[in-house]
């Protein structure tokens, strides 16, 4: 075996390198896909295995093999190849392959650096506290694996040993790293990463089709939590607002093209001028998507916020980190609404030759003229068929959805209800459109906030009536009322699928009191973490500097930075000092540098290379019994140092 391959082959070398990789691409998993961590952890097993049989480094042509194999793979699982889960991806399969072919020591410096910027990657999909936590731990075991890999030889320290320079070398690095969290500039990104777009997995898309919804009603993750300062709203009145779905194309419900522009707007007259029933903030996670969520009717002043006409609200660029945002809820100012005419016909469209035993429904249940009894005479109809709320619907794929839907099947999720609802309003000459959000959430009894999960995912509809305006209809709320008065944790759970894409979620034991309790507290200090810390912006950014610097200045701030870098130096400067002292020598290592200093007084200085036994055979200008001492104090160091080995 080569000796620079021995650097990494060894498994005390190899453990912690492999360690810190296999955290963080299991950690990208749900958020990629679970096909590039089996294979790594694959080469895993193969590569500790040959560590193991001290083997050779495999031959070239099968490394050639491998990234041609790899890239193909690569190119087949992601069809987007400018998204954000795409770039990644190439990053965990260069890895993957790096460590399957890996065999020197740069090969093992390449995948630590090459883990430190997966853990950046990590953060780009969730950057909750306990996923933090998890890359820290990771960190930890690349910075072990740096160690272990800078060494000529085996290390012997022990376990503890290595955890205390790993310790030492993070809390070294803490107060920079703290610094420089506090003083760097919240600004907006330069650039937007697209996404795949994963409706099942990143929140509300702007395009609905059967079974979207469904699919989030099988996820515990957190889409946002809210915090209000006053009184709460009745649960039935939580419906989180975020994007509206007026343009019928192809089978599916989508976002109006002029909705999608970038440039400010501002909300309409009935969310401007209400009077302001109370204050909220929500601190939406991360979904790569623009869109914002809150209640109808609400208020922001917060500029990097864009109102729309329709009454949501988007940032500029897509939610790529965890942000907080404040609302006014405001009563419903019902003066000077209307309906612009190309509003009016742009929410009336829908192909009428497609459905035509909705339209014979609609014909029987529609009052010309009387746009609210119409609405009432269709949720009336809706009550009394056997329609079944299911988290498993059929499919229905035909262009006559809402037929199948409304007079075969019988069986779907909110957005069969809703879909299926605004096609009877449109056919009734009613302005409609589907809303895309939430409903409810989950309050969390220890700190008063409100849990949003993507399970709490909802759609529901708006018609528009003369001089009330949109109004708000949920179908839904009619076939399965359940769901609206007790949210989506106690409707759905008696659903096969239900939680099935989070099996490690604790809500699968919401029977037992104490794993509430414990789950609620895990809830409320993860809250702690995202409104202070990721949550961490400009005002808060501005207050915290102000108590710390007082009046923020260039001068100022850099002497802030200044003094953090000698805290972080001095200490460094003070250990390489001591290290050479006799403190920090163990006692094999002070025997030796006395006889050295011995030999010196007799004008002897060791030779690279040179045993002691040598350099005391030149010591001619000591008398014999200065020597003989010497030849003892030699002998005496060989005993007990070679007696521990």
């Amino acid at each position: 075996m080569h000796d620079s391959a021995g650097i990494f082959w060894n498994l005390r070398r190899l453990t912690p390198i492999v360690g810190m990789l296999v955290v963080l691409i299991w950690s990208l998993a749900p958020a990629l896909s679970w096909e590039l961590p089996l294979v790594f952890t694959m080469v895993v097993g193969w590569r500790i295995w040959r560590a193991w049989r001290c083997a050779k480094p495999i031959s070239r042509w099968l490394v050639n093999v491998s990234v041609a194999v790899g890239g193909l793979g690569w190119w087949l699982l992601f069809p987007s190849k400018l998204s954000l889960e795409s770039a990644v991806g190439l990053l965990v399969a260069g890895v993957t392959l790096k460590l399957l072919e890996a065999s020197q020591r740069r090969d093992a410096f390449v995948l630590v650096y090459s883990g430190f910027l997966l853990a950046v990657a990590v953060f780009l999909f969730n950057q909750s506290l306990w996923q933090s936590l998890i890359v820290l731990t990771a960190i930890a075991l690349g910075l072990n694996g740096l160690h272990e890999a800078s060494l000529d030889e085996i290390s012997t320290l022990p376990v503890t040993r290595k955890l205390t320079l790993v310790g030492l070398t993070v809390l070294i690095a803490m107060p920079i790293t703290i610094t420089w969290f506090l003083i760097f500039p919240r600004i907006a990104p330069l650039w937007a990463i697209p996404v795949m777009a994963d409706a099942a997995r990143m929140g509300m898309s702007d395009t609905l089709r059967p079974g979207d919804v469904s699919r989030l009603g099988q996820d515990a993750s957190v889409a946002f939590r809210v915090q209000f300062d006053g009184d709460q709203p009745r649960f039935d009145d939580l419906y989180w607002r975020g994007i509206t779905l007026g343009r019928f194309n192809e089978g599916s419900w989508q976002q109006h093209n002029h909705l999608k522009q970038t440039k400010l707007g501002s909300p309409p007259p009935a969310l401007t001028n209400g009077i302001v029933k109370s204050h909220y903030t929500v601190f939406q996670t991360a979904s790569h998507r623009p869109w914002l969520y809150h209640l109808e009717p609400s208020t922001t002043s917060q500029s990097n916020v864009i109102g729309l006409t329709d009454g949501t609200y988007r940032t500029r660029w897509p939610i790529t980190s965890d942000l907080s945002l404040s609302y006014e809820l405001r009563a419903r100012d019902l003066t000077g609404l209307r309906l612009l005419d190309n509003d009016f016909d742009r929410e009336l469209y829908f192909p009428v030759d497609l459905n035509p035993r909705a339209s014979e429904l609609v014909a029987q249940l529609m009052t010309p003229g009387d746009p609210k009894t119409t609405v009432t005479n269709v949720l009336k109809w809706y009550q009394s068929q056997p329609f079944v709320y299911t988290l498993e619907p059929s499919s229905i794929r035909e262009p006559n959805f809402v037929d199948r839907f409304l007079f075969e099947t019988q069986e779907g999720f909110c957005e069969h209800f809703a879909y299926s609802f605004v096609a009877l309003m449109r056919l009734a000459g009613i302005p409609a459109r589907i809303v895309g959000g939430y409903m409810g959430g989950e309050l969390n009894p220890i700190n008063n906030t409100i849990t949003v999960r993507e399970m709490d995912a909802h759609a529901w509809t708006e018609v528009w009536i003369d001089e009330l305006g949109w109004m708000r209809v949920d179908p839904t709320g009619v076939v399965a009322p359940e769901r609206i008065r007790l949210g989506s944790i106690d409707s759905l759970r008696s659903s096969a699928s239900f939680l099935s894409e989070s099996p490690l979620s604790l809500l699968h034991l919401n029977d037992w009191q104490w794993i509430n309790t414990l789950r609620w507290r895990l809830d409320a200090l993860n809250y702690r973490w995202q409104s202070n810390i990721m949550s961490y912006r400009d005002k808060q950014q501005s207050a915290l500097l102000k108590s710390i610097i007082g009046k923020i200045t260039p001068l100022r701030i850099l002497m802030l930075l200044g003094a953090t870098l000698l805290l972080t130096l001095v200490p460094l400067m003070l250990w390489f000092v001591l290290r050479g002292s006799a403190l920090f020598k163990t006692s094999q290592q002070r025997k030796l540098q006395h006889i050295d200093l011995r030999l010196r007084e007799y004008g002897v200085f060791r030779l690279e290379g040179e045993t002691l036994r040598q350099a005391v055979k030149r010591a001619n200008a000591a008398s014999a019994s200065d020597l003989a001492t010497l030849t003892d104090a030699v002998n005496a160091f060989e005993r007990t140092y070679y007696a521990k080995t």
